[in-house]
């Protein structure tokens, strides 16, 4: 049953009954989904809700998760977010919490070209909203109708093919703290005609950059003390633009060739932290963002053929600010400032100018199709597509590493050469005579760290490289169905649908960097391509009619859909997936539905790929003696000593990622509901509706990512055991760590600082690749209750609630393992788990051309089990050791619009709109997620999955029909 949300999604103007037939579900001409209810949001709900995308809209649907990637102004360093594979700040749909993966997005129907690094999500947020008819949401597996990826439910956008006239839109926004202003500008121009109609749009859309540092919840940057947190500054941050001495100097003053340096200029360490920085400084939440969208749809008969198609584009451009580079390390005999007397080692903010992230997309996409009648009721339709992504990501990154050029040995064999930080800082007393004359063919400026001078742009360029990543994805897909009337059956005319689908997919791309060498270096990354070809039939049979039609039976449709879908190229496999859907209705108010069916998502295409990819996030094995931390009386790895600090000391660790190979098998879902909808001919304006889900997902492909090691590591010191024990080899033996370091080609070296280590030296092997390897299962329940009435004098009231309620979200880590119950739990190894309860409650009120609205957004509390940290009495930071609760989360969203029709003129069929999101400027709930305990990591005072960090934002738009 089709279900219009007049209102529940912030929708602040008067019910629209959209006249466009809902096909989400269904391959059936004129027919609704037999089992489920889709949800149909109009185009004025989104105008009207002040959000400036589609992806910030759909963000607060109850039963979407905070996208399932790294949100635009989610900029931690994990694997999904912007600096890992989500590359652009793109905006994806999670419904149920299972992952951008498990939710198909489609764009009038037909699939679109995948973003991101590992293309495993749809970047709606290139899609311009004045360009939305309407979108449908249907949340339950749909494999049976359309293949791979609809585990969680189908979002279908639904693009204008034609429009009456042209229409001006005009959007202002800012945000209270911070300014994050936006100006989104879009114009539109159409026209009907006899048997069609056509239209042409463009939007603009730009943002300012929003500072961390401009926001209440990093009032105190990356010192959380004052929510009794932890002084991360002190904990880690140990770097200041007056350098920091980390040995008791002899003397009062030291000479060098360039300069005197006083004692009182430096920081000498004894107490273990001397300056620090704050790490959230000059980092953006949100980037400095333009897009650029143009498109145009027509729609047109020619007899018994319907001709239809559309063609988009939009160019985004991005930067951001990633904050200040923080420098560690130890000048060399040969450096002309160095500190006579002492050793010199450092900590020093290279404070010049902030790190910046560049990045942008290009997006096309095209479709041309036609029906056409076949004799009776029978009609087929073809349909091509075509869209492809365009990505780039330029970044600066620190030169501390060269896994590209090697020096000889006297013993015939090889070692990497000094990095571009090593030569600049000079080398150490032991350096081979090779590796010194290495690093004066290089030409390079000594650099001093000791000074609070600028920096040469000599000095900046050998210790601040680029990474710059293109990454380019592609998706053809041909179709042709027919469908038509079958037989009379009492309850009316059963219905077919059949017909055959192919796709194409493509993704590839290429880097440009320099920070792992001593010169740039160009690295081609393989082209994944898959072929997937499919056929599928659907059968509606009206069981009860009119015409057979009893008291306490009105109708019953029963539907069988199935779906057989084959892939070859970048992991070969094929499926069969079934669905069975029912509709009841005893009564003419009441509707009972219920369906079962099986659903899966294939791997995406470079989780397949494991050739090379040097770049973070990608594939690639390497070893750290500074960075993975033990307790410092531990017994289960030896320790190397390069850096003991509060927050643990540290041993060498290879890490092993990226992708899996081919032998990736897709997950497999099971899915089953009931529902009813409920509208009561005593009661015209009340609609009440609820389905209950049932979910299981087996042979979940899970891995280790960036940012869950920290946790994991913390669970196996603390508690002796971890879901992922199968993927760490402990104390490995130094055969196994050599066939790595030298038949791997995935290998990149020893990255970041301290001694070269050999590989009797490595304590543990961290395989961070992608296996088929958890299950899941959850359950709940999606409902809605609205009730609009007319209060005669004062105009009329409709009260509106809506939510998504999870009675079990469970997951088993590996097979046999047992299930583990994670519904509302956080942990830094796992990230967040969906919480039990997401909502949307309000009230709209329509006085003559006055309407306004408040909604209240609600997100349930929740527990941090593993991987949040408290301070000790020192303020240096404890893993908690017992569940951390985080507080529920409410914000407000008022809406006022008015329609200026009635002053006449150039106002005619005009309205503007005033919206105040999060209208109290609620921030989200503090709990120290530490995200590592490792140096000058960025710590989060909140979980950017469940809540979004941007506070009030005051929004004023106007609308214009000419």
């Amino acid at each position: 049953m089709a279900v219009c949300i007049a209102g529940a999604l912030q929708a602040q103007e008067a019910p629209v009954q959209l006249d466009t037939v809902v096909v989400t579900g269904t391959n059936i001409r004129g027919a609704t989904p037999a089992g489920n209810a889709v949800m149909v949001i109009g185009a004025e709900q989104i105008q009207a809700s002040g959000k400036a995308t589609v992806g910030d809209f759909l963000r607060e649907l109850p039963a979407n998760f905070a996208g399932g990637v790294g949100m635009s102004d989610n900029i931690q360093g994990s694997d999904s977010s912007v600096a890992g594979s989500n590359m652009t700040g793109g905006q994806g749909v999670n419904l149920r919490g299972l992952g951008a993966l498990s939710t198909l997005v489609l764009v009038n129907g037909r699939r679109v070209a995948a973003a991101g690094q590992y293309g495993d999500f749809v970047d709606i947020s290139t899609i311009p909203s004045n360009a939305v008819d309407h979108i449908e949401v249907l949340l339950d597996g749909a494999s049976a109708v359309y293949g791979s990826d609809a585990v969680g439910g189908v979002v279908n956008i639904i693009l204008k093919r034609s429009d009456d006239g042209a229409r001006t839109t005009v959007r202002l926004g800012n945000a209270t703290e911070g300014g994050n202003s936006q100006v989104q500008i879009g114009q539109t121009w159409g026209r009907h005609w006899d048997g069609g109609g056509m239209i042409v749009g463009y939007e603009y859309d730009r943002q300012d950059a929003l500072a961390a540092t401009d926001l209440g919840i990093y009032r105190s940057g990356s010192d959380f003390s004052d929510r009794g947190g932890v002084n991360w500054r002190r904990a880690g941050a140990r770097a200041g633009a007056a350098a920091n001495q980390f040995n008791t100097p002899t003397a009062n003053g030291w000479g060098t060739p360039a300069r005197r340096i006083s004692g009182g200029s430096l920081v000498a360490v004894t107490d273990g932290v001397g300056n620090t920085h704050d790490a959230w400084d000059k980092v953006d939440i949100l980037p400095e963002m333009q897009r650029h969208s143009a498109f145009v749809g027509f729609e047109h008969e020619v007899g018994a053929v319907g001709l239809y198609g559309d063609l988009r584009y939009t160019r985004r451009r991005g930067t951001y600010n990633q904050g200040y580079q923080a420098l560690y390390g130890t000048l060399g005999p040969n450096n002309p400032y160095l500190i006579p007397g002492v050793a010199n080692n450092y900590g020093v903010l290279i404070d010049d100018r902030p790190l910046q992230r560049e990045v942008g997309v290009d997006s096309i996409a095209a479709t041309i199709g036609a029906g056409f009648d076949l004799g009776g009721s029978w009609r087929g339709e073809a349909t091509l597509s075509y869209s492809r992504d365009e990505q780039f990501r330029n970044s600066d990154v620190q030169r501390n590493a060269n896994i590209y050029d090697y020096l000889p040995t006297p013993a015939g064999g090889r070692v990497q050469a000094p990095t571009a930080i090593q030569c600049s800082q000079g080398l150490p007393a032991n350096a081979t005579p090779a590796q010194l004359a290495y690093c004066a063919g290089l030409n390079y400026a000594a650099f001093n760290p000791w000074t609070t001078e600028p920096l040469s742009a000599q000095v900046l360029s050998q210790l601040i490289g680029y990474e710059n990543l293109d990454f380019a994805s592609w998706l053809a897909q041909a179709s042709f169905k027919v469908d038509g009337d079958l037989f009379a059956m009492p309850g009316g005319i059963a219905k077919l649908a059949a017909g055959i689908d192919y796709r194409r997919e493509n993704i590839g791309g290429e880097l440009d960097f320099n920070w792992r060498s001593t010169s740039g270096k160009h690295e081609v990354f393989g082209t994944t391509e898959r072929d997937v070809g499919a056929v599928f039939a659907e059968l509606a049979f009206p069981l009860i009619g009119k015409d057979n039609a009893s008291r306490f039976a009105q109708k019953l449709d029963l539907s069988l859909a199935a779906r057989y879908e084959r892939s070859s190229g970048m992991g070969d496999f094929s499926t069969f997936n079934p669905k069975v859907g029912l509709d009841f209705k005893p009564t003419d108010a009441l509707t009972l539905r219920a369906s079962w069916g099986t659903s899966f998502h294939a791997p995406p295409m470079r989780y397949a790929y494991d050739g090379v990819q040097p770049i973070t996030g990608g594939n690639g094995a390497f070893l750290r003696a500074d960075l993975y931390r033990a307790p410092c009386d531990t017994t289960v790895v030896p320790l190397n000593g390069v850096s003991n600090t509060a927050a643990g000391c540290t041993f060498n660790a290879i890490v092993v990622s990226g992708g899996a190979g081919p032998t990736l098998k897709p997950e497999e879902a099971r899915t089953w509901t009931l529902g009813f909808d409920w509208k009561p001919e005593w009661a015209p304006g009340l609609r009440a509706g609820a389905s209950y889900f049932n979910l299981k997902v087996d042979d979940r492909i899970v891995r280790i990512q960036a940012g869950q090691l920290g946790g994991i590591l913390n669970d196996l010191f603390t508690k002796g055991a971890t879901p992922y024990i199968g993927s760490l080899e402990i104390n490995p033996g130094a055969d196994r760590v050599r066939q790595i370091m030298e038949n791997d080609p995935r290998y990149l070296g020893q990255l970041g600082a301290g001694p070269v280590m050999g590989p009797a030296d490595v304590a543990m092997i961290v395989n961070a690749t992608q296996l088929n390897l958890a299950s899941l299962r959850m359950d709940g329940f999606d409902f809605n209750l609205d009730y609009g009435f007319d209060t005669r004098y004062g105009g009329s009231l409709e009260f509106f609630n809506r939510g998504t309620l999870l009675k079990s979200y469970e997951i088993e880590a590996t097979p046999g393992a047992g299930y583990v119950d994670r519904l509302a739990r956080y942990s830094a190894a796992d990230g967040s788990s969906p919480v039990k309860l997401r909502s949307m409650h309000g009230v709209k009120w329509y006085y003559g051309n006055l309407n306004a609205s408040l909604t209240m957004n609600y997100v349930d509390d929740y527990q941090c089990v593993a991987g949040c940290f408290l301070p000790n009495a020192q303020g240096m930071p404890v893993a908690a050791t017992a569940p951390v609760k985080i507080k529920a989360w409410k914000t407000f969203d008022f809406h006022l619009g008015y329609d200026l029709s009635d002053i006449g003129g150039l106002f005619r069929d005009s309205r503007v709109n005033f919206t105040a999101i999060n209208l109290t400027n609620s921030a989200p709930p503090f709990f120290d997620t530490g995200t590592t305990a490792a140096v000058d990591t960025l710590p989060d005072p909140y979980d950017p999955a469940n809540a979004t960090v941007m506070g009030r934002s005051l929004v004023l738009s106007f609308d214009k029909r000419w």
